[in-house]
């Protein structure tokens, strides 16, 4: 009951988007980061460390480098970053093949795995670090209670992908043999490759390399596409299911020395060991339990849309409505509907902006989804139905994307006034 009320309190769905966010975008990584570092790779154990600690850092560089140019949005640069994007998805999809080839074969290279890290991070970094500009929303403090819970959400994300790193670095780590490890490295690497591999495909078409009617394997192109964008979250499970076979067979095969031991100290040593590594096990469960709670329990709260709101009712006159102020100043979506002589059902919205003192006014429909229509989450945010796209309150009333499409209105004496001729413009749009 707690729970429920905390997620349905204002606070809970401000925390809950970041969080989700950052989880679902790096948890996968974070398995196969923490199984990569434990692994015994070709040259000595500093060259492997050197390779793979080097490579991350400048990668976290290089994606901070390219979150700073999408940042600042330079003249020209959109189309340049799409297509490097895309090329850059490609090469992750090449590198991370070679390294599954490189574990099959017994003899897994610390260079190659160490590029695919850098471009993997140069990737996968600045999307994440892009939520850090949704902190303060436009017209608020930078010192607000929603921005410190917007930044504590995305913190939270970050130390629940550092945990899963941590558990997976360490549960790897305990596996009593080298064949265990490469295997359990091998399954992990093929499951990376395999999502890069996806999402190759799609950037080629888009690159124009690919046309949608190739076959790949007997299997088109356009069905590759259609299949990564259904399944996006496929290859995140598969990894977490992986880490929870991975903590399963620990704990099962730890449970009691093997072999002789000469006295009794090493024996309790050998009994301490093992009981450190199904530690760190059950360790690795609680954070993948949180890890699952997150992308599938907290992600169903944060993205579930509510019932449709029902119209308010409303005073017209000599074809002019009016709403009073005060009915609709409480910072939520109001929805409002007014049938047309045509018969058309025309709704339409009306929210206070929560910077200043100013009013929200658009149809509740789009120029891009048409009549799909919005719903509101948390304090801020107004959702469109079909392609969940989110909108700021203080840009309900603006042109342009998937905003709710404006229309003339007058605000005076307390009350907004809407000539109905203005709805009737837009009747269309609601067959």
């Amino acid at each position: 009951m707690r729970a429920s009320r905390f997620l349905c309190h204002k606070e809970g769905f401000t925390i809950l988007k970041y969080l989700v966010a950052v989880t679902d975008h790096l948890a996968a990584f974070a398995v196969m980061l923490g199984i990569i570092l434990n692994l015994p790779l070709t040259g000595s154990s500093s060259s492997r460390k050197k390779y793979t600690v080097i490579f991350a850092v400048l990668g976290i560089i290089a994606g901070c480098c390219v979150f700073g140019v999408r940042m600042y949005d330079p003249r020209g640069m959109n189309l340049l970053l799409m297509r490097f994007n895309r090329r850059l998805v490609v090469a992750i999809a090449c590198v991370a093949v070679l390294s599954v080839l490189t574990v099959f074969f017994r003899k897994l290279n610390a260079l190659i795995v160490s590029v695919m890290l850098f471009l993997s991070l140069m990737y996968l970094v600045p999307p994440v670090m892009q939520y850090t500009r949704e902190f303060v929303y436009f017209g608020e403090s930078g010192i607000s209670t929603n921005a410190m819970l917007r930044a504590l959400g995305f913190t939270l994300g970050l130390i629940t992908c550092l945990l899963l790193v941590l558990g997976a670095y360490e549960v790897h780590g305990s596996l009593r043999s080298d064949r265990e490890r490469r295997t359990f490295l091998f399954a992990s690497l093929f499951i990376f490759a395999c999502e890069y591999a996806a999402s190759a495909v799609a950037a080629l078409q888009r690159l124009r390399v690919l046309k949608t009617s190739d076959s790949l394997f007997g299997v088109s192109v356009f069905d590759v596409m259609i299949w990564r964008d259904a399944n996006q979250n496929a290859f995140l499970f598969a990894q977490l299911a992986l880490a929870l076979v991975m903590l399963s067979f620990v704990i099962l095969t730890h449970r009691t020395p093997e072999g002789i031991f000469p006295n009794r100290a090493l024996l309790r040593k050998e009994k301490a060991r093992l009981r450190d590594c199904r530690r760190w096990s059950w360790s690795l469960g609680v954070f993948w339990m949180l890890a699952v709670f997150i992308v599938i329990v907290l992600h169903y709260y944060d993205t579930k849309p509510p019932a449709e709101i029902q119209p308010e009712p409303y005073d017209m006159e000599d074809g002019i409505i009016s709403i009073a102020l005060d009915k609709v100043s409480d910072g939520h979506l109001h929805k409002f509907s007014y049938v047309t002589p045509n018969k058309y059902d025309v709704r339409f919205l009306v929210v206070k902006k929560p910077a200043g003192t100013a009013y929200g006014v658009g149809l509740d429909a789009c120029d891009i989804c048409g009549l799909a229509g919005y719903y509101e989450r948390g304090d801020e945010e107004v959702i469109c139905r079909r392609c969940d796209v989110v909108m700021n309150k203080n840009t309900i009333g603006f042109k342009g994307g998937c905003n709710p499409v404006p229309f003339e209105y007058e605000i005076r004496g307390g009350k907004i006034y809407i000539d109905v001729k203005e709805l009737e413009k837009h009747e269309t749009r609601f067959k």
